[in-house]
């Protein structure tokens, strides 16, 4: 199989339901979506208690005490049982559960009074439980429920679930897969710009956060600057336009021009060459002059990319551990926060990776 194929195979909902059930803190999440197998399998099962009899009367032995006592004993029993019954119900219906649903709730909550209403004028006497059951059948199943179900707003929500969780996945099979293409290249602008965008969108998104997605999203924070360290240790173009080492030279004007440096000195040197032939003393001191302070500025600037590189590597070690802590998975938000403010290069660490951080460690 090609890779395209295998890329057209992906499917990334089926790795987003794989963690569903891997990890039971994220079921609420899918609950509001209309996915919660436990949501109707409690519905199932709250049907079949509707179906429970209630305790039967006792027998007459014919002794007074003993009847009495039976029948004290029956009444309780029979009132114990509804009153069970009603209790899982209204436990049920504050199980999470698309919020657009809600419009089942009161009818369900009018049905429970009417049953407590006919116990109460009817003691002993089993109500009617086949409007409550059909009532909660619709409830867990978004297939039976009317027109006034916005099932726009639920297709709506699922699709910010798939774009919010599935962004840690998508990072995942790109670094397994950097032949697809699904993203920029982790130490690019376009990276981080898009990254920043989708912490931004996770933090935006109440109902969707998680501790597990928070250390995710820091992870992906931390593996973008860890990338972009590596990037600008080693290339040296980039540290100069760090530095702003703008000392006037062809290569400033155009940089894309191959050589322009090369050839901005071979220029100089003409010019100066030129002016002695021909006398010009002043063009030619004043060329001589700015060759002796090129030279001398270059040196400078060599030294400052040297000690730039060698800080930038040095950084990459230390930052390296707390990196590799990220990954792990076992860190704590509050140590991460006071490591960074001993890192030297802070400004690599994004507003929203650090808002992330802070809210981590507000709520351990």
């Amino acid at each position: 199989m090609s890779d395209n194929s295998k890329k057209q195979a992906w499917d990334i909902w089926k790795e987003i339901d794989e963690l569903r059930q891997r990890y039971k803190e994220l079921a609420p999440m899918f609950a509001r979506i209309g996915i919660a197998p436990d949501f109707v399998q409690s519905a199932n099962s709250l049907r079949l208690e509707l179906q429970r009899r209630p305790p039967t009367a006792p027998l007459v032995t014919g002794e007074r005490d003993k009847d009495a006592q039976a029948q004290e004993e029956y009444k309780k029993a029979f009132s114990l049982h509804y009153e069970e019954l009603f209790f899982k119900v209204q436990s049920f219906l504050r199980l999470p559960w698309p919020p657009e649903t809600e419009f089942l709730v009161p009818p369900l909550l009018e049905e429970l009074e009417n049953l407590q209403r006919f116990l109460a004028k009817n003691p002993l006497i089993p109500p009617p439980l086949e409007r409550l059951d059909q009532l909660i059948d619709q409830y867990a199943h978004l297939d039976q429920m009317d027109d006034r179900l916005d099932r726009e707003a639920i297709a709506a929500r699922k699709a910010q679930l798939v774009d919010v969780l599935g962004f840690p996945l998508i990072v995942r099979r790109q670094l397994a897969h950097p032949e697809w293409e699904l993203l920029p290249h982790l130490a690019s602008d376009d990276y981080q710009q898009l990254l920043n965008a989708r912490i931004q969108a996770y933090r935006d998104s109440d109902w969707l956060q998680s501790r597990l997605f928070d250390k995710w999203y820091v992870a992906l924070e931390f593996d973008a600057i860890w990338a972009r360290l590596k990037r600008d240790a080693n290339d040296r173009e980039r540290i100069i336009s760090q530095l702003k080492l703008n000392w006037p030279k062809l290569g400033n004007w155009a940089p894309d021009f191959p050589h322009a440096d090369l050839v901005w000195y071979l220029l100089l040197v003409l010019i100066c060459v030129v002016a002695l032939i021909a006398e010009w003393w002043w063009w030619a001191g004043g060329m001589l002059i700015w060759l002796q302070l090129s030279v001398i500025i270059e040196k400078h600037h060599a030294q400052l990319v040297i000690k730039r590189r060698q800080a930038l590597l040095l950084e990459c070690g230390r930052f390296k551990r707390i990196r590799d802590q990220i990954s792990s998975g076992k860190f704590d938000a509050s140590q991460v926060l006071r490591q960074l403010k001993q890192f030297n290069f802070r400004h690599y660490v994004s507003e929203q990776g650090l808002m992330l951080l802070q809210a981590m460690s507000m709520h351990r």
